[in-house]
């Protein structure tokens, strides 16, 4: 599902790869509805564990964790593209992009997703306000949806032109980014 999308896998195909018989699935599974609701879930969680924890939940300034947290995910984009010839993209936004409009529980559990990742970012920006890396002016949840739509963008292009690499070079614009948000309006004066 993640490699193909939701609509170009069947149970036949999730069993085949699985090597598990159909009833098998059934007896897991009512649906593979319920199944992608399940997989959200738990590649949110692996996803948790292997870049953002280490990578946001250690000590250093918000740059130094915002060019670890791009380097592991570069890793991990080069492994799949060695492994399947092809950079995934993002697993969520994939989803996101091929069911939100049509099913609205999918929709809701992505989001959910991309809030608890902007909370994550926006935890670390704030942290960096409160150590005086960035200006007080800097609104961390603002700067976080930022950052979140950037690298999500990046991802894309990652995927469409089968090249992890691009995301190190522009991602020192999510720093800029964060960065445009002390010299431009505030969320207040924007409103």
């Amino acid at each position: 599902m993640w490699e193909r999308g939701y609509e170009a896998v069947g149970v036949a195909d999730l069993c085949a790869e699985a090597g598990a018989p159909r009833g098998s699935f059934y007896y897991w599974w009512p649906s593979k509805h319920a199944l992608a609701l399940a997989m959200i879930e738990r590649s949110w969680e692996r996803t948790k564990l292997a870049l953002f924890e280490p990578t946001f939940g250690r000590d250093g300034s918000f740059g130094e964790q915002l060019d670890d947290y791009v380097e592991r995910l570069i890793d991990r984009l080069e492994c799949t593209r060695r492994a399947t010839s092809s950079v995934p993209g993002c697993r969520f936004g994939n989803l996101a992009a091929e069911l939100s409009t049509r099913d609205p529980d999918v929709r809701q559990a992505i989001d959910s997703v991309f809030a608890d990742m902007q909370r994550i970012f926006a935890d670390a920006i704030a942290k960096s306000i409160a150590s005086g890396e960035l200006a007080a002016r800097v609104d961390p949840v603002d700067a976080a949806e930022a950052l979140c739509a950037h690298m999500e963008g990046l991802m894309i292009l990652a995927k469409a032109r089968n090249d992890p690499a691009i995301i190190r070079r522009l991602s020192t614009d999510g720093r800029r980014l964060a960065g445009a948000l002390v010299d431009g309006p505030t969320s207040t004066e924007r409103r």
